[in-house]
């Protein structure tokens, strides 16, 4: 009985080369097309909440109404006062945001774009970015902003030093700092509350702009407990506004986001649509592989070889395949990723947990063509070699 630790599987693949570099593209084309569609799903949620993660807070105030940080609905800033005087609050910042009213005006064509604006007092580091608490110290003096270098190229190039046209009024870029866009804001400048006020108030208002709250940001004492607080907080604030810790906020968003818009359901689809490719071409490859290969298969079988034996065969094909497949894949799907990223300012993050994930949903996929493939073999029939 020959030796059955001939490597029988690889010898198979690596039998015709040309084969194998057409089933190496093929499920390849299948790991790129997985990597994508996660990865555009991934975007739309991960540089949704990009801004939440952000924000320098414990607990987070908001009106009942709002429901999503898209929706313009503010709450009085009286209510940061009396969430000041619960015991285990340390500070408590208001946070502005605009994206009706704030147009950008693009220096170079003349175009206005709508652009979200995010306005805080510069002594308060509301934002938890690398680096910005220096940078908005520039912001004491009036006219200054700071730009997201990953804005949209529509707002032109983000160059520090020149004039921009931002609400009808001449604005001064002073430094630029990272955040990114995402499927409602396609860019972001950072402005002083005092700015602000100035530019969006409506013309005539006596009211004070400030006075009304887009988002609290609540930080407690070191040694206090976050739900006792804030179960404190609840019971002293009126029920116009909304407390909640910052992991409840961001949940609050991406529910939102999942249960209103099809595109989540539309690229977790396009996913399985990728792995349906790759087991079909997965499969022709191993069926036409063990086709070639029958007369050979019948002798085995004649010699007394068991049908767990040419499980074990094709299984470890599979597998082979499977990680062929996924290497170029994956330095693809990074390549887009990166590209992407850079082209349109999304969160397009190749993390372990997707690229395990991937890989786990390929070595799947050309396990069940192994095992769609697996008939062929135990129609080999000795009987058909006399």
């Amino acid at each position: 009985m020959a030796d059955r630790r001939i490597p029988l599987a690889w010898k198979n693949l690596v039998h015709e080369p040309r084969r194998l570099l057409v089933a190496i593209g093929g499920i390849g084309f299948a790991v790129v097309l997985m990597f994508m569609q996660l990865g555009f799903r991934n975007a739309l949620f991960d540089s949704t909440v990009a801004l939440h993660e952000l924000l320098n807070a414990d607990l987070v105030i908001t009106s009942t109404a709002r429901y999503t940080l898209s929706v313009k609905e503010t709450f009085t800033r009286r209510r940061l006062t009396q969430a000041l005087a619960c015991p285990g609050v340390e500070t408590a910042w208001p946070l502005y945001v605009e994206t009706a009213m704030s147009i950008w005006k693009n220096p170079e064509t003349g175009q206005g774009y709508p652009i979200r604006v995010l306005a805080f007092d510069p002594q308060h580091p509301v934002l938890l970015i690398p680096g910005l608490e220096e940078k908005t110290r520039a912001l004491q003096t009036p006219g200054g902003m700071l730009v997201d270098r990953r804005s949209k190229g529509d707002y032109g190039a983000p160059e520090v030093g020149k004039n921009i046209e931002l609400a009808n009024h001449t604005t001064r870029i002073v430094d630029t700092f990272d955040l990114g866009t995402d499927f409602s804001n396609d860019g972001n400048v950072i402005l002083s509350d005092r700015d602000y006020a100035s530019y969006f108030k409506l013309p005539g208002a006596r009211h004070d702009k400030l006075a009304d709250v887009d988002v609290g940001l609540i930080r407690l004492k070191p040694d206090a407990d976050v739900r006792t607080v804030l179960a404190e907080v609840r019971a002293a604030l009126p029920d116009d506004v909304r407390v909640q810790t910052k992991n409840e906020f961001i949940a609050q968003e991406l529910a939102f986001w999942k249960r209103s818009t099809p595109i989540g359901f539309i690229f977790f689809l396009g996913t399985v649509m990728g792995f349906i490719v790759g087991v079909v071409i997965c499969y022709q490859i191993l069926y036409s592989d063990i086709d070639d290969h029958m007369p050979e298969f019948a002798t085995l079988k004649a010699m007394g070889y068991a049908n767990r034996y040419f499980v074990s065969v094709v299984l470890q094909e599979s597998l082979w395949l499977s990680a062929f497949g996924f290497l170029p894949g994956i330095v693809v799907a990074a390549i887009l990723y990166a590209a992407l990223g850079w082209a349109t300012g999304l969160l397009m993050d190749l993390s372990a947990p997707r690229v395990i994930g991937v890989l786990a949903l390929t070595i799947i996929m050309c396990v069940v063509s192994g095992c769609l493939a697996l008939r062929r073999v135990f129609q080999a029939d000795p009987a058909e070699l006399f």
